[in-house]
């Protein structure tokens, strides 16, 4: 895909969703002696989100419930929290109430769960380190791995594409 092409489909873009574990974060889930989770988010991925948040709404849908994400999420004002569906497209439709078609939504996913959702969005990205099933359907693969700046390179593609 030329880059033209890219940003073609980045300026049609109303709607962002993101995975969390192996995108907004590094994958890696951390487990107390009382076994609460915790998870590490980049600064620079929540910069890109909130210099993007006020022209396109951001939401989630992922696999895992929520409860170690919500408070960031919250905190960047993610409008749209879809957890707990490992069945991307069945989190996927509990968001149609949106009336967002297809062709105006931004995925980013990082693994094979992720795939069918990433093949019906009209802009799908995936970190570096993604497996080769998500990269093989993505329209960009980012340089940084997930929870290391990959959303950022997705936020700075869609700003770009607005001219922002």
């Amino acid at each position: 895909m030329t880059e033209a092409e890219l940003l073609a489909r980045a300026a049609r873009v109303r709607l962002v969703l993101l995975d969390v574990d192996g995108v907004l974060t590094d994958g890696r889930l951390y487990y107390g002696p009382d076994g609460e989770a915790l998870k590490v988010f980049d600064v620079k991925d929540g910069h890109g989100i909130v210099l993007l948040r006020e022209h396109v709404p951001f939401g989630v849908v992922s696999g895992r419930p929520g409860k170690a994400s919500e408070a960031r999420l919250r905190e960047l004002r993610f409008q749209h929290l879809v957890f707990g569906e490992r069945d991307k497209l069945a989190g996927y439709a509990r968001l149609a109430h949106l009336g967002v078609p297809d062709a105006e939504v931004a995925y980013m996913g990082d693994d094979v769960n992720d795939v069918p959702l990433l093949a019906k969005v009209g802009l799908a990205a995936c970190p570096a380190d993604a497996r080769p099933e998500a990269k093989a359907v993505a329209h960009l693969v980012t340089a940084a791995p997930g929870g290391r700046g990959a959303v950022r390179e997705l936020c700075d593609l869609l700003l770009r594409a607005r001219g922002l």
